[in-house]
Parts: structure tokens; C-alpha cells; sequence
């Protein structure tokens, strides 16, 4: 996989990249519910300048033809829905793009993401059996490779050489690509900020306000 952080690309000419299937991967962050104002203030100005990176890239090497999400079993009108409640945030961007040149494609398989939510959410209500909780672990491991095997093979074959399209993932996501996919990571300014605010919040969690002010 040739993956290159947006900040460094010198201006690319598009006769750079021909031959290739290009890829504007987009690091995925959630406005989840009970989050302070601060942080949906960082979350909204990350995305407003997502949709300003994805334009840059777009003069130069051309239209996003197509959408992937992480978590998106459906696609059109019926994978948007999906992602209204999976993302709003990035849903209104989505939504945008497909009004323009691109189309809402289906990335994953449904019953292997609901295979591995299924493990993931054994594992939150911490097992008490010792076999049970390695049992959980194996099978959440397992399938979280199958996921990302799938969205690899998915996006590649779907894609066609000289397609741009966008890809929404978690960004510690292990999704490996081949080299006749060209990978630009998505890096607005804000993102560094965002991550530290979430980093420190969640490290920290906020004390109970009758505790607080003492």
C-alpha cells in the first residue's frame, strides 16, 4: 500500500497517478452522545475541514465517484440511512457528495459486522469465565481481520483505475491495500487538536459535578 499524509503531496499533477485507483482515506471520528460542547465544537470544525481537503484533492486529481464507510452494509439511499444514525456528522459531508458525482457503495458484509459487534459487546460486560472471555477475544479478533480483509478486497475491486472515491475509517484500522491503490490520508489542521482534546478526556474522565469546584 503507498500511502501519503495529505500535508506532504506537493501538489499533485493527476498524470501522477495514472494507472492507479485513488483512495482519500479519512481518519473517522463520532460526535458521541454526552460528549462536552468543546468537543462537538472540535468535532464539527474536523469535519468542515475534511470537506475542505476532499475539494483540494478533487481539483487535482478529479470527482469522488464513490463512498465507503466502515460499518455501511448497504449502499444508495438505503446506505446513507445507515450512516445517519452510524455518523451523522460525516452523514450531512455524505449526503453532499452523493447531491454531486458520487454514490453511496456498500462496504461491509452485515452478518460479519454483526458477528464482531456481538463479541464486542460480550467483552464490555466483562466475562466472568476465564474460557468465555478467551473464547470472546479470539472470535472478536478473528472477525475484526475478516472485516478489514473484506474492506480491502471490496474497495479494490470495486474501484476502477483513475476512480477517486473516499474511505471513512477508524484510524487505528489495520486495512492493508495493494500498490494499484493510491492512498492519500485526509490531515486537516484540526486533526492533532481533536485527537489531544479526546485523548486528555478520556484518560481524565470529568468528575461527578457534586465533586467539583471543591
Amino acid at each position: 500500500m503507498t500511502q501519503q499524509p495529505l500535508s506532504q503531496i506537493p501538489r499533485p499533477s493527476a498524470s501522477s497517478y495514472e494507472g492507479k485507483k485513488n483512495l482519500f482515506l479519512v481518519p473517522n471520528y463520532v460526535a458521541a452522545p454526552g460528549l462536552p460542547q468543546e468537543a462537538l465544537e472540535l468535532i464539527e470544525k474536523y469535519w468542515s475541514e475534511v470537506r475542505d481537503s476532499i475539494g483540494n484533492l478533487e481539483r487535482t486529481l478529479g470527482s469522488v465517484s464513490k463512498v465507503y464507510h466502515e460499518m455501511v452494509c448497504a449502499e444508495g439511499d438505503e446506505g446513507l440511512q445507515h450512516l445517519e444514525v452510524l455518523n451523522p456528522t460525516a452523514c450531512t459531508l455524505v449526503r453532499a457528495m452523493c447531491q454531486s458525482t458520487a454514490t453511496m457503495r456498500q462496504l461491509e458484509d452485515g452478518e460479519l459486522v454483526a458477528e464482531h459487534s456481538d463479541w464486542q459487546r460480550v467483552l464490555t460486560m466483562g466475562p466472568a469465565s476465564q474460557k468465555v472471555l478467551q473464547t470472546s477475544l479470539e472470535g472478536y479478533q478473528e472477525t475484526l481481520v475478516a472485516r478489514y480483509k473484506r474492506i480491502a478486497d471490496r474497495i479494490t475491486e470495486d474501484l476502477a483505475v483513475g476512480d477517486c472515491a473516499v474511505l471513512f475509517i477508524r484510524e487505528d484500522h489495520q486495512v492493508q491495500f495493494p500498490t494499484e491503490v493510491q492512498v492519500f490520508y485526509v490531515a486537516p489542521p484540526s486533526l492533532d487538536a481533536l485527537k489531544r482534546w479526546l485523548d486528555n478526556y478520556f484518560r481524565s474522565p470529568p468528575q461527578p459535578e457534586s465533586q467539583q469546584g471543591e
